[in-house]
């Protein structure tokens, strides 16, 4: 017994080294690579690698080594790993190239349209998609190349900026065509009845609505507001207003807060040329009359006002402060009182009546010659207290 055990125990030694060993192989006549490989069940490129063999040429009498199977399958799968990792380092580098291409929306820009592409997507169809031009999607997206990613973003629709500040060199005709449209829309939507521009100046590309108008004008003291309304009646409004300043509720409101509400009370009151009451108010008249009513004694003319308070630059313009233009004459022609948001409240010629206008509209960015500040009750009681 113990006799047919060590034969037993040679005999599994025996076929165990013929399975894990390395085997050598004498090339025959009519053999080849893929024949010995499936003879031996190990891979032609395990044979090679064993053999150092840069082709799968043969020559009869050629001896192999035929790697064991075991070391074949290790081979194997090392090889994919390596392979698996490199395809892994590939997609990770490829999803980097992607995040720095991919160009995303800027934040405060929601109007800005962008087209994510897709597989299958190109520039023909995305321009046809968004009815622009080839050209244009280039040019927006800064593309050299008709080569589009998956998940790229590209913009397909730039929101148009409400107004343009004209430049040195500008005209009318250059602004116009920059933005799509004529010169006589331009000069329309502008109220400007010739040509000439400055460089610094706003021009609007798109009218205001109502609505955003009266948003505007009535930030600083709440009160109902219609550009398009018509003339009221002046004696009615003058004497509702003169009541409105003998109430005891006004000592809750500062100077300013005080100037604001009688200079929009009077809004819609016809403008008259010359004219200080009942049938209407020139620009100096309004400014005396509101004035008045918060307690300033100020002069009648524009051209007197502008002699009275303390110069204040454009860039420091405060609710209450009143602003100058030159119109009809050389001199300080045209006043009005300033809001806030670059908006003025005046006794207007061109609208027949007191309304508001933008110190950025053409027309008196051209002529506004400067602003004063009239010193307030609180600050001539602050100058007493400091002199005593």
């Amino acid at each position: 017994m113990k006799k047919i055990n060590i034969i037993l125990l040679t005999l599994l030694l025996f076929f165990t080294s013929q399975v894990f060993a390395n085997t050598t192989y004498t090339i025959k006549s009519g053999d080849n690579l893929y024949r010995i490989s499936k003879k031996f069940k190990v891979s032609s490129a395990g044979i090679k690698e064993a053999n150092d063999m840069t082709s799968d040429k043969l020559s009869r009498g050629m001896k192999l080594t035929i790697p064991d199977s075991a070391k074949d399958k290790k081979t194997k799968e090392a090889k994919e790993q390596t392979a698996s990792e490199k395809t892994a380092v590939q997609d990770q580098d490829k999803a980097k190239s992607r995040e720095v291409f991919i160009k995303k929306p800027s934040p405060g820009k929601s109007e800005d349209r962008y087209h994510s592409v897709k597989n299958g997507d190109t520039l023909r169809k995305i321009s046809k998609k968004y009815s622009i031009s080839e050209k244009e999607l280039r040019s927006m997206n800064d593309l050299n190349t008709s080569r589009l990613k998956v998940g790229q973003q590209l913009l397909v629709k730039k929101s148009e900026p409400k107004t343009y500040t004209v430049k040195k060199g500008d005209n009318i005709y250059r602004i116009a065509k920059k933005f799509n449209m004529t010169a006589k829309a331009l000069k329309d939507i502008n109220d400007m009845t010739d040509n000439s521009i400055k460089p610094g100046q706003k021009l609007f590309l798109a009218k205001k609505t109502e609505t955003e108008d009266a948003n505007d004008a009535v930030k600083p003291v709440k009160v109902a507001y219609d550009k398009k309304a018509n003339p009221v009646i002046a004696s009615a409004r003058l004497l509702e207003v003169k009541e409105l300043s003998t109430s005891d509720d006004l000592s809750q409101l500062s100077v300013r807060e005080r100037i604001m509400l009688f200079a929009k009370k009077m809004l819609h009151l016809p403008y008259k040329f010359g004219g200080t009451g009942s049938i209407g108010l020139d620009c100096s008249a309004y400014v005396q009359k509101v004035y008045g009513l918060a307690g300033f004694t100020i002069p009648r003319s524009a051209r007197e006002q502008f002699q009275v308070g303390d110069i204040v630059d454009k860039k420091e313009l405060s609710i209450g402060d009143l602003v100058f233009f030159r119109t009809y004459a050389s001199f300080p022609s045209h006043v009005g009182i300033y809001l806030g948001n670059n908006l003025f409240i005046h006794a207007s010629s061109l609208s027949k009546k007191i309304t508001i206008d933008s110190l950025e509209a053409p027309y008196y960015f051209r002529r506004f010659i400067g602003a004063k500040r009239i010193a307030q009750p609180e600050d001539q009681e602050a100058e007493d207290d400091d002199q005593s």
